[in-house]
């Protein structure tokens, strides 16, 4: 990864870690929308990991592309909820879509998202371990899926201020 890009990673990443994420407000979903509004195990609605980057702009869910060497950044739509600063869906040349954000409308399969305490996700998690450097990301295996993982990012306070399914080879997008 070049310089740019490893910077371009770490800037998106060192947003994770400032920003102060506020939740209050949202309005209960119906049934049919909290199904919608999961990301795993394999993608998000009809965004999917490795799917190649034509087809990933073809599902009308991103925009704002922003591009470092081989690797492409959108944020969801909008209308797809707030994301942390610095998360979205990252694009490799090589292997598509290999990252995929969270924001304040949606949740992880399982039901994991933005507020919720390292506890909660520990419970729903229990593969859930501290990648070591910087101490406050964490990841655990996407259930159903060998090829991926989810990514998580804790304030101070424990809880997760951000989050993404995350292929297994990121393709030169971060690690």
């Amino acid at each position: 990864m070049s310089k740019r890009s490893s910077g371009m990673v770490q800037t998106l990443l060192a947003g994770v870690a400032t920003a102060t994420l506020l939740v209050g407000g949202a309005t209960a979903a119906s049934a049919t929308d909290a199904e919608q509004a999961r990301v795993g195990p394999s993608g998000y609605k009809d965004l999917t990991l490795n799917m190649p980057e034509e087809q990933a702009m073809a599902t009308g869910l991103l925009t704002d592309r922003q591009v470092a060497d081989d690797c492409r950044f959108y944020y969801l739509q909008p209308s797809e909820g707030k994301p942390n600063p610095g998360g979205g869906v990252f694009v490799s040349a090589k292997e598509g879509v290999v990252m995929i954000g969270g924001t304040d409308q949606i949740q992880t399969s399982e039901g994991v998202g933005f507020g919720d305490s390292i506890d909660e996700v520990r419970a729903a998690y229990p593969d859930l371990t501290s990648i070591g450097d910087p101490e406050w990301i964490y990841t655990a295996a996407a259930p159903g899926n060998p090829n991926a993982h989810y990514r998580f990012a804790f304030s101070d306070a424990g809880f997760v201020t951000d989050y993404g399914l995350n292929a297994n080879e990121m393709g030169g997008c971060g690690s």
